[in-house]
């Protein structure tokens, strides 16, 4: 079976609805938003997220203080990419018996299933779906992340652990449950937020985050898609899952789980080994520009290069020497925005992976637009570079999603494998490909935060009013 969630760019309050199957397919709605997402950071002793800002050797003043010094920059990039491009993409997972539905961001940069809990009374928590024990006849509570199946005497029986995020914090404990993505489902563990800091829940268009990485749960029952490849009923086709992004907002994407489509692909897979057991890491030798080899990976010796998959990342990073290099390869003077014209060329980026290879496109890798303050006749062109520090696992390159718009990327959790292939475009879903195909709805949320006019544009049909969304909404929270 082949589980297919759709990604859609959508709103300020999700539509839910339920996921259609047939035999050998189920196809579940997934949003995608120009809202930033805000990764978590690390469980006391663990690294939760790729995107963690707070080090364990820095002090709390210091980790705030550079918490704000990022997000300042990555706001000003993300504000210039997201009149064309969504910034992170979510949808519907179920949990218990009968089903809570909730929102999720799908995350290759994390390794667990966060969701708000009926016992969290935070303003965050109440404007979200929350999780209820005690209306589930399957929950179990459980204790210690240690003993995943075993449950907790009662409630001071209960391991509480702190999450740090970007930009706040949340309090959770443990929990299993039946968990279903469309119609396949399998026992799983998962984190229960019973505390949530204003920011980045309050306002977020989603209720949680589902972790998809290679190897970094804290014991196998938490590594949902790990359950489900498994033991999932109806069974998967093969333990794999697949992420094709559209390049613009209105654009289809997905999320395949179980199988993965040749048809979204316009070139043939090449697949390469996971190189360091957590991140869905892989190894390459060089950097290209132009056709011609950067020497950027030799110093790296052995090890080379190493690239990670991250879906919660809405631009590429890397270590800030190699990136002020690149940019100057790239044409961009150590900076990231210059000023360009229509008679300007920018060369193509490639990866070099195992002997061949993988080129994107200057307008995988960079946008332009006409800006006010630029002379007349001259745009403003950015790339969608940024440095990011240490991440205590040596030099890394954080492929994002610019790189997922230009690649489609397929995980394969038992042999431990990425398999990348370019990604085809121009293919559209027909209802005899997948079962259940929806209709993909667009947002550019309105603020001025957001650039250009501050207007609300979206490709909703005229019937579906925010009002309606947020009737819907407020009856699936009670």
């Amino acid at each position: 079976m082949a589980l297919v969630i759709f990604l859609f760019a959508l709103p300020l309050l999700s539509q839910l609805v339920n996921a259609g199957s047939t035999a050998g397919s189920t196809t579940v709605r997934l949003h995608a938003s120009t809202r930033p997402h805000v990764a978590a950071a690390a469980i006391p002793s663990r690294r939760l997220s790729l995107l963690s800002l707070q080090g364990e050797a820095r002090s709390q003043s210091s980790a705030s203080a550079l918490r704000v010094e990022r997000m300042k920059l990555l706001q000003s990039l993300r504000s210039k990419s997201q009149m064309l491009h969504a910034l992170q993409y979510y949808g519907e997972v179920q949990i218990g018996t009968p089903p809570q539905r909730f929102t999720v961001i799908f995350d290759t940069g994390s390794g667990h299933l966060l969701v708000p809990s009926s016992k969290c009374d935070s303003p965050a928590c109440s404007r979200h779906t929350r999780f209820w024990e005690n209306k589930s006849s399957s929950a179990i509570p459980i204790g210690w992340a240690d003993e995943p199946r075993t449950p907790a005497a009662d409630d001071t029986d209960r391991d509480t652990q702190v999450i740090n995020f970007a930009m706040g914090d949340c309090v959770g404990q443990f929990a299993r449950d039946r968990v279903c993505l469309g119609s396949a489902c399998a026992d799983a563990d998962f984190v229960e937020m019973t505390e949530e800091s204003d920011d980045p829940f309050k306002n977020a268009e989603w209720d949680g985050v589902l972790g998809l990485g290679q190897a970094l749960s804290d014991a196998a029952e938490f590594n949902i898609f790990g359950v489900l490849a498994q033991n999932a009923t109806p069974g998967l086709t093969r333990p794999v899952f697949a992420v094709y992004l559209g390049r613009k907002i209105e654009d289809e994407a997905e999320i395949t789980f179980g199988d993965y489509h040749e048809f979204r692909m316009d070139s043939p897979v090449k697949w390469v080994n996971v190189s360091e057991e957590g991140y869905w890491q892989f190894q390459f030798t060089d950097i290209t520009v132009g056709g011609k080899p950067s020497g950027l990976c030799a110093k790296y010796g052995k090890r080379q290069c190493q690239g990670v998959l991250d879906t919660g990342s809405s631009l590429m990073m890397g270590p800030k020497a190699d990136l002020d290099a690149l940019l100057g390869l790239l044409g961009f003077v150590n900076d990231t925005q210059k000023n360009c014209t229509k008679a300007d060329s920018f060369p193509k980026l490639g990866f070099l992976i195992d002997g061949q290879t993988l080129e994107m496109d200057p307008d995988d890798y960079m946008d332009r637009s006409s800006s006010a303050e630029a002379p007349t006749g001259t745009d403003v062109c950015w790339a969608h570079l940024m440095p990011v520090g240490d991440t205590g696992r040596g030099p890394i390159f954080v492929l994002g999603m610019p790189f997922m718009r230009a690649f489609y990327t397929i995980y394969n959790v038992r042999d431990k494998t990425i398999g990348l292939a370019r990604a085809k475009h121009e293919a559209k879903h027909g209802s005899a490909t997948v079962p259940g195909e929806v209709h993909l709805t667009a947002l550019r949320p309105g603020g001025a935060d957001l650039g250009g006019d501050g207007k609300r544009r979206s490709n909703e049909k005229p019937h579906a009013t925010l009002l309606q969304r947020a009737a819907a909404g407020r009856s699936l929270r009670r």
